[in-house]
């Protein structure tokens, strides 16, 4: 298992890079998903509505495609292949994904969650942390993956959020998981620091894990988080998922 970490106070952070990320909605019914990750205000995120492949030709700097799609996955499936095909991460919501078109396709989630699914991804690129998580980490756990799931857990501390967290991992067949991205998020106008033995709960839950997991995390700001709830979202990603 490989995990990062750091000294005495988390203290050090980072802005992320600019970089280009797409979040193309294909087909009918997408507007309203399309919309709400607008709303996110991420500004490396584009966003649009396709209605052909020419409406959405990949760019030098494209760096991550996610396709969305609740219908017409015929030409989700073609407009995900010119991403993955030009070397892009490409990322399926889609439901009938091809999968040979994609890097990976979410599971275990519906076309109501997807707005939820594509925050929990942008969101480490898109903030600043006291441990960075940047593009090369979520293109690690994603990469040819095949098959990605997310699940978030909120506590009052980092000790009840990692309780949660456990709980809702009881439903994963955690063999099957080869990466898993973890994020703390808290808000740093209520919560001034993380200090490492804040961190012992958690580091504790990802050495509990099966030593072939890879894991990867970070520690971001979140001031959307009300009061001193610490969130934590994690992105588990296997072939056999």
């Amino acid at each position: 298992m490989t995990k990062r970490t750091d000294s005495g106070i988390l203290e050090k952070f980072q802005q992320p890079f600019p970089m280009s990320f797409k979040v193309i909605g294909v087909g009918n019914g997408v507007t309203d998903i399309i919309e709400k990750v607008k709303s996110f205000g991420y500004d490396c995120v584009g966003c649009l509505v396709a209605k052909s492949t020419d409406d959405c030709i990949p760019m030098d700097d494209d760096k991550m495609a996610i396709i969305v799609a609740r219908d017409n996955e015929g030409l989700a499936n073609a407009i995900a292949k010119t991403y993955h095909d030009a070397g892009v991460l490409t990322i399926g919501l889609v439901n009938g994904a091809d999968i040979s078109c994609y890097d990976t396709i979410a599971i275990d989630t519906d076309s109501g969650t997807f707005p939820e699914v594509i925050k929990i991804l942008l969101a480490p690129l898109a903030t600043m942390g006291y441990i960075c998580y940047d593009f090369n980490d979520l293109c690690t756990t994603l990469h040819n993956r095949r098959f990605f799931k997310t699940l978030v857990a909120d506590g009052k501390s980092i000790e009840d959020g990692v309780i949660n967290m456990q709980r809702k991992m009881e439903n994963v067949t955690v063999d099957k998981i080869e990466f898993i991205s973890a994020l703390l998020y808290f808000n740093r106008e209520k919560l001034s620091a993380i200090t490492m033995d804040d961190m012992a709960p958690f580091n504790n839950m990802m050495s509990g894990l099966p030593e072939s997991i890879d894991v990867i995390w970070g520690v971001n700001f979140d001031n959307t988080l009300s009061d001193d709830i610490i969130r934590l979202s994690f992105i588990m990603s296997g072939r056999e998922l």
